[in-house]
């Protein structure tokens, strides 16, 4: 109730101080009361003119923002992809940031003809802004939720919508915001100093030029009043968010379409190419694949075979290169040197050192993202709930992943990852931050569901009795 309360009384206390300042000044034409404001405010809502004029700023307004989006967001693009870009023209926003728009009108009005100078102030004002906001958006998106979604072969409208638009949407609507606050501000002087012939900046100068006192207030509160709509409508579509997109029929498990099961990836010394897919074992294979960091060797020369529907456990020290075999093997690394075959058409799935959940979808959500991909949104739902019984998350299903805590979100990233119908599934320490009885439980029904599956698995983990009680092969590597 108190949203409501203090609105009210301070808009109650402005009309207060403006009908006494009318009383004081005892001149209607120049100091209208609150009864001649209002007539002039019914006068002005019921005159011939004001569709015509209100429909011409807003679709300036409106026009403006498209076009500086468009732009800002092309610049955005090109900015963060190279940096040098951005470095040369910085200083070209900031100056645009910070020209007066009385400056941009005055020069606009030599050059240019007065009916379309206001579109290009709303553009000048705008388009910095937005560029500068979406540039550290892109800047600051999480590298690990863009593998996740090249890992488990999100599809394309999924991708843009669940990853890649929430972590931008606060940085846009930031930006329009800012933008639009200066823009439809810029866009009413432009049309009063060039005196278009339809704006409510034209009303605004005609009442002016009448002295015409109470029409130019009225005026200036429509005028306030669009702008209040235009930012609850801003406000509103940040609030809104896309549905996932689901299959319309399941998709048969182990069953790519043709054109996906000719192709068989393979990456060779950080060059991708496409070749026969083999048919038979192995599912993966390492030829001479050798990874360096800043000129430091983490892996050398290694030459390796993962067969189908074998479970390898890799344990060796921290820092020894496990996890970069793994990146290595779903194609977020690429190697210095050597081969990596392996058939990623199908994704694969993958607990990464960090859970990488998304922070805007619910548990059941984030583990039926990947799967949208193969099913309908009933299937999906239950072998959701049919693995976070797996991992005894079931109960958690509806909350968001920052209410968790790190052992639950372990488990929850551990469902995901072992949803996905995909041939190969890659798990780094999938146990960690569980406690050993829970390990334990999870253990005894993941190797049966694991055997049943048929999949390749491979599984890296500092503890030996994950590797007695689930691991078909184990390797001792560095």
């Amino acid at each position: 109730m108190k949203k409501f309360i203090y609105p009210f009384l301070s808009v109650m206390l402005v009309l207060l101080v403006w009908q006494a300042a009318a009383w004081k000044a005892n001149n209607p034409g120049l100091v209208p009361g609150l009864p001649e404001l209002a007539g002039s405010i019914t006068g002005v809502l019921t005159s011939a003119g004001f569709v015509q004029a209100v429909t011409a700023t807003v679709a300036r307004g409106l026009a403006g923002i498209f076009l500086s989006l468009t732009a800002a967001t092309a610049a955005a693009l090109l900015f963060a992809r190279i940096p040098w870009v951005y470095e040369l023209f910085g200083p070209v926003l900031a100056g645009m940031r910070s020209v007066p728009v009385i400056s941009f009108i005055l020069l606009a009005l030599i050059f240019m003809q007065p009916e379309s100078i206001p579109l290009l102030i709303a553009f000048l004002t705008m388009f910095p802004l937005l560029a500068e906001n979406l540039t550290q958006g892109i800047r600051n998106l999480r590298p690990e939720l863009r593998t996740l979604g090249r890992t488990f072969r999100i599809k394309k409208t999924n991708y843009y919508t669940q990853l890649l638009y929430p972590q931008l949407k606060p940085f846009l609507f930031s930006g329009l915001a800012s933008a639009t606050g200066f823009g439809w501000r810029a866009i009413i002087m432009g049309e009063v100093l060039a005196q278009c012939a339809a704006g409510i900046g034209s009303e605004m100068k005609r009442a002016q030029t009448f002295i015409d006192i109470p029409a130019l207030l009225a005026w200036t509160l429509v005028a306030i009043a669009i702008g209040f709509l235009f930012d609850r409508l801003l406000a509103r579509a940040e609030q809104a968010g896309f549905p996932i997109v689901y299959r319309q029929c399941d998709l048969p498990e182990n069953n790519a379409p043709r054109r996906q099961q000719a192709e068989r990836a393979s990456v060779t010394s950080g060059q991708p190419q496409v070749t026969e897919q083999a048919t038979g074992n192995p599912v993966i294979r390492l030829a001479g694949v050798s990874k360096s960091y800043g000129g430091i060797r983490i892996i050398d020369r290694l030459t390796l075979d993962f067969e189908k529907g074998k479970i390898y456990g890799l344990s060796a020290p921290s820092g020894s290169g496990k996890s970069t075999l793994l990146n290595l093997i779903n194609g977020s690394v690429l190697p210095s040197a050597g081969t990596v075959h392996t058939d990623r058409t199908l994704g694969m799935g993958c607990v990464f050192q960090e859970a990488a959940l998304l922070p805007g979808l619910s548990v059941t959500a984030n583990i039926c993202l990947p799967l949208a991909t193969w099913y309908t949104r009933r299937t999906a739902e239950r072998k959701a709930q049919e693995w976070l019984g797996l991992t005894e998350t079931e109960a958690l299903g509806q909350r968001l992943p920052g209410g968790l805590s790190y052992g639950q979100q372990q488990r929850v990233a551990l469902a995901r990852a072992l949803a996905c119908p995909a041939p190969v599934v890659l798990l780094d320490e999938p146990f960690k931050g569980l406690d050993r009885e829970l390990t334990e439980r999870i253990l005894v029904r993941l190797k049966k569901k694991l055997r049943d599956s048929g999949q390749t698995v491979i599984f890296v983990t500092h503890q030996p009795d994950e590797l007695d009680r689930l691991a078909d092969v184990r390797l001792n590597l560095f």
